[in-house]
């Protein structure tokens, strides 16, 4: 039964309120309209409407029916956020969550409910730590190659997670030096449609005391001044000038040489210059070399493969590995020698996993639980398809990196730092979107951690992991 009418309230009023209420929760009921429906409820309870009304027992009814249907809803995302350890689906149903809980919603009156909503939020807390930990690394790595791609898809993902999250130096720098690389990278591009000479000079300087040689608005516009300041370019036009002879052997050369190392195809880069491990497996000289001089006075190294080195050693060092002249190279650092390292799995054409069969280590990830026995029968099997020599050198690689997590305590590095760490440089699609980073991270960082956790599953009969002997080709 309804109470009375509250204190400063007529019983007309209240009638007349009742009635619009009631006018509006049959169109809610006929729509299903949840939220308009709870609202309604509310107001109910609020004012103390006569809940044996027809209309407003029926209203209850369906409120109830749709509550649990809102609840169940919210229960499927979460647990297919909990199976698949997915950040996206997580992040969504526990904002559903707390949405229902605003609502009035009492997850105590479905079973379950709340040990599974504590369980997502604290899977939830480490997926952010771990997407923040990676996309840190990610935005450090665009500072590092001034890449603005990078730079602007790391700054665009942390403002989705919450830039409070990371150091706020960081991100600030992040902003100044995209800023001040779209700006010269769109000043280079117009430059290089002009044939002024002098605005020409401008763009390529500031360009070059950014890094930005390997931009294509930067050799464009380098073409552009070697057109513009050619001799005799404008005597032709005018009249007034005389086209001199040149000898062929006096003519600039303008061939650019092929990579021999970083940028070239594995296969090549093993016929050039490679090491042999005791099975007599072949892996390029500059991942030996990496990966040996870690293992001789690098290992505990604090923040190992997530610091990054000297620019100038590194382009110094690679310099010599790219000239075949690695009986030269003395590495500084290990942040050095990590960095090189990164920078010839980053520079292959084709990762270690190749760009085919992508779409099918992720698969299989998202298809079964971690650490599986079907999971990991079905990765071994991708395995086995896998080219020769990438299988031979990812081997060697997480072999070792399983070698580095034994000293996570004085390094600070475990192996989920590891696989954010080198995930984006073996497992990576063929054309790279903003939307494939952010979708496939998770999941691509699952792949590598699973690599390197299970290395003597995938490949039993190793001898990686003995001493490698030299061997030159």
């Amino acid at each position: 039964m309804s109470a009375p009418p509250p204190p400063k309230m007529t019983k007309k009023a209240f009638e007349e309120e009742k009635r619009t209420v009631k006018y509006y929760l049959k169109i809610a009921c006929e729509a299903k309209d949840f939220k308009s429906l709870n609202t309604l409820i509310e107001k109910v309870k609020k004012k103390h409407f006569d809940t044996t009304d027809d209309v407003i027992s029926e209203a209850l009814k369906l409120h109830k029916i749709l509550t649990a249907q809102e609840v169940e809803s919210m229960r499927y995302y979460v647990k297919l956020g909990l199976g698949k350890n997915n950040y996206d689906a997580l992040s969504k149903s526990l904002e559903k969550a707390d949405e229902l809980i605003k609502m009035g919603v009492d997850f105590e009156e479905f079973e379950g409910v709340p040990e599974q909503l504590k369980q997502a939020r604290e899977i939830l807390k480490k997926l952010m730590a771990e997407k923040i930990e990676y996309l840190t690394h990610f935005l450090k790595q665009g500072l590092h190659l001034n890449n603005t791609d990078m730079l602007d898809m790391a700054l665009k993902s942390a403002h989705q997670v919450g830039v409070k999250n990371f150091d706020a130096k960081l991100i600030g720098t992040g902003k100044e030096r995209l800023e001040k690389l779209a700006s010269v990278r769109s000043f280079l591009d117009m430059a290089s449609k002009q044939t002024d000479k002098e605005a020409l000079e401008t763009a390529i300087k500031k360009g070059r005391s950014l890094g930005m040689q390997d931009y294509k608005e930067f050799k464009a516009a380098e073409a552009q001044l070697k057109k513009v300041s050619k001799p005799g370019l404008f005597g032709s036009v005018f009249g007034g000038g005389k086209k001199r002879a040149t000898s062929p052997s006096s003519r600039p050369r303008t061939q650019t040489l092929k990579p021999k190392i970083f940028g070239n195809t594995l296969p090549e880069v093993i016929k050039l210059s490679s090491k042999a491990l005791p099975n007599g497996d072949l892996v390029p000289t500059v991942c030996y070399s990496c990966i040996e001089t870690i293992r001789k006075t690098g290992m505990t190294t604090e923040g190992i493969f997530r610091v990054p080195g000297n620019r100038d050693n590194m382009n110094y060092i690679m310099g010599l590995f790219e000239n075949l002249k690695d009986s030269e190279v003395k590495f500084e650092t290990t942040h050095d020698t990590c960095g090189v390292l990164k920078q010839f799995l980053r520079k292959l054409p084709e990762p270690l996993l190749p760009f085919s069969m992508y779409k099918d280590f992720l698969s299989v990830a998202t298809s079964h639980k971690p650490n599986t026995e079907e999971r990991l029968k079905k990765i071994k099997a991708l395995l086995s398809n896998v080219p020769k020599h990438s299988s031979v050198l990812l081997n060697y690689l997480c072999t070792f990196i399983k070698e580095l997590t034994l000293y996570e305590a004085l390094t600070k590095m475990g192996v989920n730092n590891f696989a954010i760490v080198f995930a984006p440089n073996i497992l990576r699609p063929e054309v790279e979107t903003q939307q494939t980073m952010i979708t496939d991270m998770n999941i691509t960082i699952d792949v590598m951690q699973t690599l390197i956790d299970k290395v003597e599953v995938f490949w039993p009969s190793s001898s990686a992991k003995e001493e490698a002997k030299t061997k030159g080709s």
